[in-house]
């Protein structure tokens, strides 16, 4: 362990470890009637120990309560109706999933799940460019000289 030494605004060196050795049987100043170890004192003895007072705390047992808010399920909500048979089987074309969706811009697509899980895109038909302005001719007037 390393021993710390502290020096005080007027130049006086305190060793605080062995300051608390010195002391650790000495009641402190409070009114809480403890030794700096922590031990409850009473008269100049120890009355309880810092692991005695703090040992029950964290061995004590706490009972959760075993109520409900809500009232206790009859057995016919307990059972569960199980089907005699099994569901047919899909086949592959069934479990696949398409949806078609519109861009922005308004062009379609078709976004097509698979059974495994990929996603496939296809385009259903381009957008319709809006064509594109002309340049405006202009007449090029010259201007004349006027005499």
């Amino acid at each position: 362990m390393v021993r710390r030494t502290y020096r005080t605004n007027k130049g006086a060196i305190i060793d605080m470890e062995a300051m608390r050795a010195k002391n650790e049987k000495t009641i402190a100043a409070g009114n809480m009637k403890v030794n700096a170890k922590g031990d409850v004192v009473k008269g100049g003895k120890v009355v309880k120990t810092a692991k005695a007072r703090v040992t029950p705390s964290y061995t004590k047992v706490t009972q959760v309560a075993d109520a409900s808010l809500k009232k206790p399920l009859s057995k016919a909500d307990t059972t569960v109706a199980v089907p005699k048979t099994a569901p047919p089987a899909m086949a592959a074309a069934e479990m696949t999933t398409e949806t078609v969706k519109v861009r922005d811009d308004g062009s379609k697509y078709k976004e097509i799940v698979s059974p495994t899980g990929d996603i496939e895109v296809k385009e259903i038909d381009a957008p319709e460019k809006a064509p594109e302005p002309k340049p405006k001719k202009t007449s090029k007037k010259t201007k004349r000289p006027s005499v």
